[in-house]
């Protein structure tokens, strides 16, 4: 069986962590490995995910974007090329969902759309921590918000739903029955593009920024989802314990941080 024992090894290292820490584990596009495309499932399809939850990691991040007729699919990138091995691929944004889903990736994975995931995820007792891709009006994030509300039973298997984009978090309107929603935000560096939000934890003004977002009316947000540094363990360890008794909060890697073997 492909993947098997990578798949064991997983089991393995799962049994070995804290209760309290696997709860809040999140699996980064689900069991994968840009570097071991020959021993781990390709990231963000269902053979990634379940090969996590599986193991006991009951919690995956996945990515979403929009076909070109509005299906809601899970793909990272904006372009195939990457997933594909091939260049000048189309944007998920330029191709129906039969033609997308129908279309090859590397190890002769398919693309699945967020509602089968949803409903693997059920079946299983897991939950996905979903991130809305796309620089346009928001439409992924309003897609999200109308499969959620006409389809209750899926929110089971969503535990939030985040986006560094706030235009795609204004698609979940105010007291709708909804998943929890965060803000992914970056630590503040230079050359950061400018639509990218920042928390700076070891910032005087950091909770008012804390606050004026949590307080906007057009956004309903219920927490901030952080980007990790070295910081968070020592020096502004007590801003993250006061933020958390605030609202809710997660953690990820850093930027240019690959998902590789060895972290």
């Amino acid at each position: 069986m492909q993947h098997a024992a990578a798949s064991q090894w997983l089991k393995e290292l799962v049994v070995r962590l804290p209760a309290q820490l696997l709860e809040g584990l999140v699996a980064h596009r689900g069991f994968h490995c840009p570097q071991l495309l020959d021993k781990r499932p390709l990231e963000c399809t269902l053979p990634a995910l379940a090969s996590a939850w599986d193991a006991g990691v009951k919690l995956c991040e996945c990515d979403v974007r929009l076909s070109s007729d509005g299906e809601i699919l899970l793909f990272h990138d904006e372009a195939l090329d990457r997933l594909t091995g091939s260049t000048g691929m189309p944007k998920i944004a330029e191709m129906t969902a039969e033609e997308l889903m129908q279309k090859p990736l590397l190890q002769g994975a398919c693309i699945c759309s967020l509602q089968e995931t949803l409903q693997t995820a059920l079946r299983k007792k897991c939950k996905l921590v979903i991130e809305l891709k796309g620089f346009d009006d928001g439409g992924v994030g309003r897609a999200v918000a109308v499969l959620l509300s006409s389809q209750p039973e899926l929110l089971g298997a969503c535990a939030l739903v985040m986006s560094f984009e706030l235009e795609q978090l204004r698609g979940f309107a105010s007291g709708l029955q909804r998943p929890q929603l965060l803000l992914l935000t970056c630590v503040p560096r230079p050359g950061l593009e400018a639509r990218y939000q920042t928390l700076d934890l070891g910032s005087s003004s950091y909770m008012e920024t804390v606050v004026e977002h949590l307080e906007r009316k057009d956004l309903c947000l219920d927490g901030f989802y952080m980007e990790w540094t070295e910081r968070l363990t020592n020096i502004d360890n007590e801003a993250l314990r006061h933020l958390c008794r605030r609202c809710t909060v997660g953690v990820w890697q850093r930027f240019g941080q690959t998902d590789c073997e060895k972290e």
